[in-house]
């Protein structure tokens, strides 16, 4: 079996395996959070794993595509265009998560719920802060 998709195959069966217990063995309404989790992080690893298996076979399949799609990635006008659609994918973001905090505090919501989204919104500006004053400092 290929070194890189074995650990694939553990996971594969292994999510199936949580998700299902999440949904036909954790019955209890008390432990309806953890049947939650169960359900999301097994849906999660099996899907992952599917599409690592996926990738796996189709790159030995057809390797110059992948070499072709990787020389892709690293080209410097690519990485250009990313980086831009980022920073407007962040602009809006701020924007997006505005608006739904003014909702949330329109509609009564919890304040633990205002808060922790509030708090959020406030770390990804701080982190943005961060990243400025050090790549200001390298350039």
């Amino acid at each position: 079996m290929n070194k890189k998709i074995w650990p694939y195959v553990i996971v594969l069966p292994a999510g199936l395996a949580l998700a299902l217990a999440g949904i036909f063995v954790i019955t209890d309404e008390s432990l309806k959070g953890i049947s939650g989790i169960c359900i999301g992080v097994g849906a999660g690893a099996f899907g992952m794993a599917i599409a690592q298996i996926v990738t796996a076979v189709m790159m030995r399949k057809n390797p110059e595509y992948f070499r072709r799609q990787s020389i892709e990635e690293r080209d410097e006008r690519n990485i250009q265009i990313r980086v831009k659609a980022k920073a407007k994918g962040f602009d809006a973001m701020g924007i997006i998560f505005g608006v739904a905090m003014l909702c949330l505090v329109l509609t009564n919501a919890n304040i633990c719920t205002v808060l922790l989204i509030v708090g959020a919104y406030l770390l990804v500006y701080v982190v943005q802060i961060y990243y400025i004053a050090k790549y200001s400092k390298e350039f």
